[in-house]
């Protein structure tokens, strides 16, 4: 029950259960018709307001009846068709997956020395396009595993951890959040696809190291009555192979072409 319609059930109640009432009484009492001349009694009133009573108590009973029917029907289909999205593999074939959407995980390339001392060349920039376009694709299979519909299915953040190079730059994601899936029906699956570069400044005399990169992703059921939100965690591990002297970084760091390897998956 709304609470703008409480001062109209107020009235109505008023009316039925003292105005009415009033109304008989005086008609009863009009001496030009005599057939109503005549006078409620006090056993008149309380049968009156006895059968009043019974009815709001069984209209009362009633709603509560078709109320609790009504939550517990609400219930039964939320469990019947609740989507579970949960994200079942990785398959670097993605031929029968029916959407994609991309995480690109960048690096800052040049530094303030680099511009400070303008050692940049044509060279240098031929070189930069080469590094940037190296990159390895990791695609993570997203699949409703539920009974109903996933609507509304919403990428909401992607966080870069222990992906740090220095004080002052890191790895980042370039793209911008939330993005929007669209939908997943039953058994329908959507490709994530993580990229990390195959070039990366890393620490002199390091010889692995790890990336984690947290997903979070939120859905409505087919009634858009609960939203869920769930976050996965990836764990990468970035294996040196071949280091370059190169002036685009400060001392103690070394440009490197590196081996990403995807190590496992949870949900957190």
């Amino acid at each position: 029950m709304k609470k703008k319609d409480l001062p109209k059930i107020i009235i109505i109640a008023i009316v039925i259960l003292f105005v009415i009432p009033l109304l008989i009484n005086l008609s009863f009492k009009i001496a030009s018709i005599r057939l109503l001349a005549a006078e409620w009694t006090a056993g008149d009133l309380l049968s009156f307001y006895g059968a009043v009573l019974g009815a709001v108590i069984t209209l009362i009973g009633l709603f509560f009846t078709l109320d609790y029917q009504s939550k517990q029907g609400r219930k039964d289909d939320e469990i019947k068709y609740k989507p579970i999205l949960r994200f079942n593999s990785m398959n670097n074939e993605f031929e029968e997956l029916m959407g994609r959407q991309e995480v690109i995980v960048s690096f800052p390339f040049g530094s303030s020395e680099q511009k400070i001392k303008k050692k940049s060349s044509e060279l240098d920039k031929r070189i930069y396009e080469i590094f940037t376009k190296d990159l390895t694709h990791f695609h993570m299979v997203l699949k409703n595993k539920g009974r109903g519909e996933a609507t509304k299915v919403s990428l909401d953040k992607a966080v870069l951890k222990n992906a740090k190079l220095d004080k002052e730059s890191h790895l980042y994601i370039k793209q911008s959040f939330p993005v929007s899936l669209g939908e997943i029906i039953v058994d329908e699956t959507v490709d994530i696809d993580i990229v990390l570069p195959n070039f990366m400044f890393l620490k002199d005399g390091i010889s692995e190291d790890f990336i984690f990169i947290e997903l979070e992703i939120s859905y409505d059921d087919i009634f858009q009555r609960n939203r869920t939100t769930i976050k996965t965690l990836f764990r990468f591990k970035v294996t040196p192979k071949v280091g370059y002297e190169a002036p685009y970084y400060k001392e103690g760091f070394k440009l490197n072409k590196v081996k990403v390897e995807f190590m496992e998956f949870r949900q957190i």
